[in-house]
């Protein structure tokens, strides 16, 4: 019975945390936890740091194809907004999301170098004489148009980057920043940690959600550039973690 509660209320609200739960049967934290084990098994939910999500919700496998065409207007105008954020001669990280690809596109064509797992970005920059660009190579996934495994982030260890930009799944003030697949999950970390400086572009339709797989806290971000219209205590969250936000 409590099983199927549990799923009924994920179904409802696409998201339930452990605590929340215990709160709410009258039971341990560790028998929750059980519970969402079994239901993951059992293919019901998708478990995730502090809790679970829908499967519904969950947005595990997403081509880069399907990825593209989602809320491409928000994109662009963020996209906009991050540009400003580079300057010429600069060493850029770009993940291999379609923000990234957008970002791509309209780079100006300045002297910089732009490191890379994505072949959509390699693309979008190849006439762009001015600028330098490193593939990272490595295992080749038709599915995302991107390089990655350990050859790509070997090669990154090897390098330091002025910035990096990434996007994600889902990011939570509270939790951090998610994603839905390991592939672009360990690209990610490695951007981070090689960057002096790290932009997050997330959508308002990212906000306060999470996924499959944490990529970092919040305090690991630099800038956060969104359309977001912020609740108050989402605004001290991100002031506290000194976040500086678009």
């Amino acid at each position: 019975m409590r099983k199927t509660r549990i799923c009924k209320l994920l179904n409802e609200t696409g998201e339930v945390k452990v605590d929340e739960l215990s709160n709410m049967f009258g039971v341990s934290l560790e028998t929750i936890r059980r519970d969402l084990k079994l239901l993951d098994k059992k293919g019901l939910l998708v478990r995730v740091y502090g809790g679970a999500i829908s499967k519904d919700t969950n947005d595990i496998g997403t081509s880069f194809v399907k990825r593209a065409k989602s809320n491409v207007g928000d994109k662009q105008q963020l996209v906009e907004m991050a540009i400003s954020q580079i300057n010429e001669h600069s060493v850029i990280g770009l993940d291999a999301s379609s923000s990234s690809w957008l970002l791509a596109q309209s780079l100006p064509n300045i002297e910089c170098t732009v490191v890379t797992n994505s072949i959509n970005i390699i693309n979008a920059l190849e006439k762009k004489t001015n600028i330098d660009i490193i593939s990272l190579g490595g295992n080749y996934s038709e599915k995302y148009k991107s390089f990655y495994g350990s050859i790509a982030r070997e090669t990154l260890d090897k390098m330091s980057l002025d910035v990096c930009f990434i996007s994600c799944v889902g990011v939570d003030f509270n939790s951090g920043v998610w994603d839905s697949n390991e592939y672009n999950h360990e690209i990610k970390k490695s951007l981070i940690k090689i960057s002096n400086k790290v932009v997050l572009i997330a959508d308002k339709s990212k906000v306060n959600k999470r996924s499959l797989l944490k990529v970092c806290d919040i305090n690991a971000l630099d800038h956060l550039i969104t359309n977001l219209n912020f609740a108050e205590d989402d605004v001290m969250t991100l002031k506290e973690n000194n976040v500086v936000v678009n």
